[in-house]
């Protein structure tokens, strides 16, 4: 039975999950899952190892029982991001595991999919700074195709993304954070799935998918994917008026 490790630390909720369960050619089988949540309002960096270790033994798991590590390589928070790379990369190569990165607006589809059953998703992730991050995507299988690849947009111009086939649902908390994306998914007919953060059982899922498929990443090419890879202004291009 195949064991897996998720990192999903893409934003402020940051969890992991231990799961266990197969994947056929038709369905995934989940055989055991749980999911930690990281203390609110503290750095993942200071709180994902020390619940990690306790949730292994809340289990009976040992990391070296663990077949592969998924994590959420982004887009989403830079900082999040980051710790949930550097740990897969590091226990990876300790453990001599495969790593499998999975995008989290994909994360965002298939928890859509699993909360009500959709199978057309537009996900929109907040990207702060009055952006989003957003993707389209197409269920095949068990396996999501990207309808239009992520991409970064503000909120009052999500007409100029690429048009997807209807019924359509979205996901992410760019939905939240936006009354003009929210506005725009009711004009459109888009069904909001009340979807808003990538989860770790989501994510899990996907990774079982992949490994299945003998689809992994080299851990030092484990590395996330933020869209946008400016984050801050220079004091000189703030006062010259220049925004990001």
């Amino acid at each position: 039975m195949l064991r897996l490790l998720s990192l999903e630390t893409a934003t402020d909720q940051g969890a992991f999950a231990l799961w266990s369960g197969e994947v056929t050619a038709a369905e995934i089988r989940v055989q055991s899952f749980k999911q930690f949540c990281c203390p609110a309002g503290q750095p993942h960096a200071e709180t994902l190892l020390p619940a990690l270790r306790i949730a292994l033994n809340e289990l009976d798991w040992s990391l070296a029982s663990i077949d592969a590590i998924v994590f959420d390589a982004g887009p989403g928070m830079f900082t999040g991001l980051r710790v949930s790379a550097a740990l897969a990369q590091g226990l990876a190569i300790a453990l001599n595991k495969p790593v499998i990165p999975v995008c989290s607006l994909e994360v965002l589809a298939e928890a859509a999919h699993q909360a009500m059953g959709a199978t057309t998703v537009l996900s929109l992730l907040d990207a702060r700074m009055n952006q989003i991050y957003a993707a389209g995507w197409t269920k095949e299988g068990l396996d999501w195709q990207a309808a239009f690849e992520p991409c970064l947009v503000g909120p009052d111009n999500l007409d100029y993304l690429p048009a997807m086939s209807k019924p359509l649902a979205a996901a992410g908390t760019g939905i939240k954070e936006y009354p003009a994306a929210a506005d725009w998914l009711a004009q459109q007919g888009i069904v909001d799935s009340a979807v808003r953060y990538p989860s770790a059982d989501a994510l899990a899922r996907l990774g079982a998918v992949r490994f299945q498929a003998g689809v992994f990443t080299d851990p030092a090419e484990a590395i996330p994917v933020y869209v946008r890879d400016r984050v801050a202004l220079t004091t000189a291009e703030r006062a010259a008026g220049e925004i990001l």
